[in-house]
């Protein structure tokens, strides 16, 4: 089997990080877990063509190993169109429907196999269903592995705004299979490092230095340190390339930060909230431009316009902005909403319906807001925030970014 590096959140450690981790997922699930009579594995269609096979073939032998002579339970799957339209109340009441009509039972465990919005949607689903059963968080974008893999948060979009509706439901295991990012598309790399970023311009100074310097490695490791290697290279701690390492390094530094977050503040009474930075700006850039600009993308500006509130309000110099916009930048992001990448992917026309007062109504409805009070995480310098929590901002020097 793989080996793993574990880190732990909320007392257990349970997101494990490794790469070709199919096989070990299934043993873990089946001798450490509370047994299923049922399992439910749910991906899109896109992800379905690669895996799908891997994931029934390995569960077979999983359990011929795990529970001689014991009769398999069942595996039944489901295959959701890919994109975030998925992500909506009527996609998980035909989940549910579905599983109903399956007969699965409050012993059913669900396993979510994608990017976001699969884990947000089947999540939800889990915290739901039979007023709730455990899931497996089985991440397969870099945005989902450091960023909404962990913490527990399950949504679904709705015309008002995205994640309105859901619940907090922890997994209990987050499996992040490093082999998989092999294929990912350069765009993609790109909205998982905007996270990334993000996550170091919040907590860890030394982390930012790190990615602000190394921009062309960490590509080259994510998007070629893997393509040209055996087909069972990093599985084993001794087989890791220097690529393999560096992709490990970057993805667990930042999901430990977050799953320090979450353990501290699980529901986001307050410290949690910092990991919002650049989402308050972001998410309502992304109600309005979403789906041609992606979630990492509306999240780079946010962070970087977020950036110039603390900077208007006294607290972060002008050369931290700088900074920020120029790492962003190095990972392919966009730094502004008239930015030529989203001018390029939107068009003038829908870039005009960008319009302040329109991104303030949609700031209304922000999780974050106390009544009408706007709050975005104002950065003392990058790797430290004011408070530890966001702070309270008025509406007009919002406006004015």
């Amino acid at each position: 089997l793989a080996e793993v590096e574990r880190i732990e959140i909320l007392g257990t450690e349970s997101i494990v990080c490794g790469f070709h981790l199919v096989d070990y997922i299934w043993t873990d699930i089946f001798t450490t877990l509370a047994p299923a009579s049922t399992y439910v594995l749910i991906t899109d269609t896109n992800l379905a063509k690669i895996y799908l096979q891997k994931y029934q073939e390995a569960f077979q032998v999983a359990w011929a190993h795990s529970r001689p002579g014991k009769a398999a339970p069942r595996l039944l799957v489901h295959v959701l169109p890919p994109g975030e339209t998925s992500k909506s109340r009527a996609t998980k009441s035909a989940i549910e429907d579905w599983m109903l009509g399956e007969k699965c039972t409050r012993d059913t465990m669900v396993l979510a196999l994608g990017g976001g919005v699969i884990g947000d949607l089947v999540g939800y689903v889990a915290a739901t269903f039979m007023r709730g059963v455990p899931f497996v968080q089985i991440p397969t974008s870099l945005l989902a592995m450091v960023y909404s893999s962990i913490g527990g948060k399950t949504a679904v979009d709705t015309p008002a705004g995205k994640n309105l509706i859901g619940a907090f439901w922890q997994p209990k295991r987050i499996f992040m299979d490093m082999a998989v990012l092999s294929t990912l598309p350069a765009r993609e790399f790109s909205n998982g490092m905007a996270e990334v970023v993000k996550t170091a311009a919040i907590w860890t100074p030394e982390e930012f230095d790190v990615l602000e310097a190394s921009a062309d490695e960490v590509r080259a490791a994510v998007l070629e340190g893997q393509r040209a290697q055996a087909d069972d290279a990093g599985l084993t701690v001794a087989s890791r390339s220097a690529a393999q390492k560096m992709l490990l390094r970057v993805i667990a530094a930042s999901a430990r930060v977050k799953a320090y977050v979450v353990t501290h503040d699980e529901r986001e009474s307050g410290m949690r909230g910092l990991l919002n930075f650049g989402h308050t700006i972001g998410h309502a850039i992304e109600a309005i431009l979403s789906p041609q600009v992606l979630h990492g993308e509306c999240v780079a500006i946010g962070c970087v316009l977020e950036a110039e509130v603390a900077r208007r309000m006294g607290h972060l110099g002008e050369v931290g902005v700088a900074r920020l916009a120029r790492c962003m930048r190095a990972y392919g992001l966009p730094t502004a909403i008239d930015d030529p990448i989203v001018r390029g992917l939107v068009g003038d026309r829908r870039l005009a319906e960008v319009r302040p007062q329109r991104l303030m109504d949609v700031m209304g409805l922000d999780k974050k807001n106390v009544g009408a009070q706007k709050r975005i995480v104002v950065l003392k310098r990058l790797g430290q925030t004011l408070e530890m929590k966001p702070t309270n901002v008025a509406d007009a020097l919002i406006e004015e970014v």
